[in-house]
């Protein structure tokens, strides 16, 4: 697998994952003509905290549609498992219904197979910066996944109302890093009257001009708890990827296994 490969496989994965991937259930009740009270950054926070789902393991099945710039959109299917705040594994099948590659990262591990090209990779998040040249780790996979925004140190934050929604704005310290000029730019837009996320912006200091857009456009209700069912990833880069992604399936607090087994022929790759 060369280095283009590879980085499409990742960045399609990180962004399924972080993803990418959660609005609340559509209202009835229009808020065209809503007018919201100013509140303050650390209420319109913790009210958001409360709205994040409370479950210890999770499985799912999504459709997605990715597309790059003007070229042709492509289809496949990702299959979703995780332990929170412990391992997260994902299996890529394309259209044609064979598993095109297999992922699992943990806290400070990512290992990819590739069944196409028969080899694998057993990296580390570094692995991931070099190749998307931003930093990223399981934290932030795990917390865009599920809604819950991204938990950096804040430097400095804001709120306000745009839009008939409250916008919270923040500006995060990069775990790992040193340089105190390079820093994550957060935006989350919440929903009025549920306090969840509709959309969030992420945009990291040290790269211009480039930026992720998630749109959470529809929840669903599984055992109790909220979780995505449509999301929209906008990576504005030197070519815009728009990704699609629909919850065909998805279950909480079931075990499921994480199984990597790699084949004695698969050569390993950087």
């Amino acid at each position: 697998m060369n280095k283009k490969s590879l980085a499409f496989l990742m960045l399609a994965l990180m962004a399924v994952s972080g993803s990418f991937f959660l609005s609340s259930c559509k209202s009835t009740k229009s808020i065209t003509r809503l007018h919201l009270k100013e509140l303050p950054f650390e209420t319109l926070y913790q009210r958001m905290e409360a709205q994040a789902p409370s479950f210890s393991w999770f499985a799912g099945k999504l459709a997605v549609n990715y597309q790059k710039g003007d070229k042709e959109p492509v289809n496949f299917r990702v299959q979703v498992r995780m332990k929170k705040d412990s391992i997260l594994w994902m299996s890529l099948v394309p259209a044609m219904g064979i598993e095109a590659a297999r992922v699992v990262m943990t806290e400070d591990s990512v290992k990819l197979l590739n069944r196409i090209k028969k080899n694998y990779v057993l990296g580390t998040y570094r692995l991931i910066d070099s190749l998307m040249h931003t930093h990223i780790n399981f934290a932030m996979i795990q917390a865009l996944l599920f809604a819950d925004g991204v938990h950096y140190p804040v430097i400095d934050s804001s709120a306000t109302v745009m839009q008939n929604q409250y916008l919270l704005h923040m500006k995060m310290k990069v775990p790992g890093v040193d340089d105190a000029a390079r820093f994550l730019d957060q935006k989350v837009w919440l929903d009025p009257h549920t306090f969840r996320i509709k959309s969030l912006q992420l945009s990291e200091s040290s790269m211009k001009n480039k930026a992720i857009r998630i749109f959470y456009e529809e929840y669903q209700t599984v055992s109790g708890s909220t979780l995505p069912l449509k999301i929209k990833i906008i990576i504005a880069a030197n070519q815009t990827i728009v990704i699609n992604i629909i919850y065909k399936k998805t279950e909480i607090n079931v075990r499921h296994g994480f199984p990597f087994i790699i084949p004695s022929k698969y050569q390993k790759m950087i």
